[in-house]
């Protein structure tokens, strides 16, 4: 701003074309992101984008005198619409304030006269610049904020005052439903009673209203996304809806003048009016004081089935139904488990709009609950946190393993918590929701949902979550069996030691642990000196408590880190990580001394004496791991042609192998 106003006092802004282009572009870029804010991109921050790149691209051209200053009040008459969230009063005082401290900035600092003097005849043009946006801004607001009654309910008052109307009016329709109301709100004895409509454009209409002497209808219009139209949308029953703070009261009735809102309780009555796909509309009636009794409930539902037939339908279509429940299928079919889990939780953010899902991996033996992956506005409260598996709604389904529904978790004694009893971490949510996933009769991971509203969960909420649940159940049971089934297939039935199958898919996971963090991992093969000569004398039967002798002294000479397996008939190999030159010598070393011993036969008196060649080679690059086994094998026979129990230790670098 101090740069634009700058330029401005040079008085080569409007005739600058470089200026005047780059001002049309900011305006241009401005209208884009007003077109984008109305398809249904939430938040305050992008209409200070929007205010930004009108302050600029103005100021750039010449500022209140700029043929772009009516984009200003375009602007602030988009921002007051209900939709957008009437933030028309603010943006002006913004862009009021810009335009007068440019105004100063630009003509204060010219001139050689005083400061005063200078000062004194800008103040007037400085005020009315702060002024024209701001009032213009309030005027906007209040127009879209006063007292309007829908041109529907005006004709036909004129109607009913003249005795007669235009049967081809729309208002005809209408206005018929009016007396209804007015009986439903007599015998209720309710502050309001409401008719909301859809458009085709998706906002809800107040269509028809009634209201006492003291209650004021202001707002019109709603949107799809407001809170009302969401717990409309979700329920399939009547909803009685209690707020008691201001915040929650101005939240929940919209619909009424500001002016006229009292303190205490609020009840708010709301029977949703379905067609054969979306909800066209709800009936609402309003209460100060008491909860309303059953009899309201019933007489509101009767008016409802009066002006829509009836108000049962089935959650979802077979068709929807069908459509999300191949969703879950596919996501439980991926082979990575995080994608698994990644995908459920996007599928059912998408099923669950405006939640926060968490999937949360239970650790029993430490009693805690992790929460794997977080989607939703309370995300960044849940994602990557660890909490104790004995606290919130998450401690009560782990201990008794049943899905649990929760609604109002805010009031009340004893708040309901979904992870934590830490303070400030539930403050968001209103209603929780939670079911488990039960492996071999262990609850192993939590499927949680958890929303703003204080009724947001229905009961097809908890079937979804119950199916999500089922499902992954399902694959981590199948993944268990192949593991399982891997494992033995993969083993030594002799020794018990993997085999060469199992010990190949380790050696791709060392490759990535190279590539990622630059270990040094290291193979080493020994062979058995002679022992086909041994098997001979000995027998077969002998042979094999030798292998099973020599597989004990070669896995008790490493770590449990390091992966064992048998290659051959009498060749075993270890896979060593982290493992250097000083690291492979001498634990080559310590094989050849284990594997150095004299064997005695049970059945005959015979004794052998045994030792073994050994060959260790070890690398950090990740593309050569790969080839360890058979580099290492090389390394045997070179070693068994130096003489029995020697063990040969090499690197291969990226050139190739180095003979230490």
């Amino acid at each position: 701003m101090l740069a634009s106003g700058r330029f401005r006092s040079s008085g080569s802004c409007v005739t600058d074309p470089v200026l005047l282009l780059l001002g049309t572009g900011l305006l241009l870029f401005s209208a884009a992101l007003a077109q984008l804010a109305q398809k249904r991109i939430e938040g305050r921050i992008m209409f200070y984008w929007i205010c930004a790149g009108l302050l600029v691209s103005i100021q750039l051209t010449g500022g209140s005198s700029s043929i772009f200053y009516s984009a200003y009040l375009l602007f602030l008459m988009w921002a007051s619409l209900p939709s957008n969230g009437g933030l028309a009063t603010e943006l002006g005082l913004v862009i009021g304030f810009i335009e007068a401290f440019s105004l100063l900035n630009a003509s204060i600092w010219t001139g050689g006269e005083s400061l005063i003097s200078r000062l004194i005849p800008l103040l007037l043009p400085a005020l009315k610049a702060l002024l024209v946006p701001f009032l213009f801004g309030l005027a906007s607001d209040w127009l879209m904020e006063r007292e309007s009654y829908s041109w529907d309910s005006a004709y036909s008052r004129e109607k009913d005052k003249n005795g007669k109307g235009d049967k081809d009016s729309p208002s005809t329709a209408s206005g018929a439903l009016y007396p209804l109301l007015q009986i439903i709100h007599k015998n209720s004895k309710a502050d309001s009673t409401c008719l909301f409509t859809r458009n085709d454009d998706g906002f809800f209409r107040l269509a028809e209203h009634v209201a006492g002497d003291k209650i004021v209808i202001s707002r019109f219009m709603l949107p799809a996304k407001h809170r009302l139209t969401r717990i409309a949308d979700n329920s399939r029953e009547t909803v009685i809806i209690r707020a008691n703070s201001r915040k929650e009261r101005s939240e929940l009735s919209p619909y009424r003048f500001p002016g006229t809102e009292d303190e205490g309780s609020l009840w708010i009555l709301l029977c949703p009016l379905r067609g054969e796909r979306t909800l066209e509309g709800f009936l609402l009636q309003d209460f100060s004081g008491n909860r309303p009794s059953d009899g309201i409930i019933s007489d509101l539902e009767n008016l409802s089935g009066i002006l829509h037939g009836t108000c049962s339908k089935e959650a979802f279509p077979m068709g929807d139904e069908f459509s999300w429940m191949l969703k879950l299928i596919t996501a439980c079919n991926e082979n990575s488990l995080d994608k698994t889990v990644q995908g459920l939780a996007g599928i059912l953010s998408e099923l669950m709009p405006n939640s926060t899902i968490s999937i949360a991996d239970v650790d029993s033996m430490h009693g805690r609950t992790r929460v794997w992956v977080s989607r939703g506005p309370l995300a960044r409260l849940r994602g990557g946190k660890v909490f104790d598996s004995s606290a919130g709604m998450a401690g009560w389904i782990l201990k008794n393993r049943v899905s649990c529904r929760r609604s109002r978790i805010r009031y009340g004694g004893k708040n309901v918590h979904a992870f934590s009893i830490e303070s400030g971490m539930h403050d968001g949510a209103g209603s929780c929701m939670g079911v488990p996933v039960i492996r071999e009769k262990e609850v192993i991971a939590l499927i949680m949902a958890e929303h703003e509203d204080d009724n947001a969960f229905m009961q097809y909420h908890e079937v979804i979550l119950l199916a999500a649940a089922g499902m992954f159940s399902m694959r981590e049971e199948l993944a268990g069996l192949r593991h399982r089934f891997k494992n033995i297939s993969g083993r030594d039935t002799l020794t018990g030691l993997p085999g060469i199958t199992l010990l190949d898919r380790h050696l791709h996971h060392m490759a990535v642990e190279v590539q990622t963090y630059g270990w040094y991992v290291g193979i080493i093969v020994a062979d058995i000196d002679g022992f086909d000569t041994i098997n001979r004398k000995l027998g077969y039967g002998e042979g094999d408590r030798l292998l099973m002798d020599v597989a004990v002294r070669f896995r008790n000479c490493f770590s449990d880190d390091v992966f064992i397996a048998r290659t051959g008939s009498d060749s075993f190999a270890a896979c060593i990580p982290k493992a250097g030159k000083a690291v492979m010598e001498a634990m080559s070393q310590r094989a050849a001394d284990a594997l150095s011993f004299e064997f005695k036969g049970k059945i005959s008196d015979s004794s052998v004496s045994v030792s073994a060649s050994i060959g260790s080679i070890y690398t950090h690059v990740n593309r050569k791991v790969l080839l360890l086994t058979g580099e290492a094998e090389k390394a045997v026979y070179d070693a068994r042609a130096a003489g029995p129990g020697t063990y040969i230790v090499r690197k291969i670098g990226l050139s190739g192998s180095e003979k230490n």
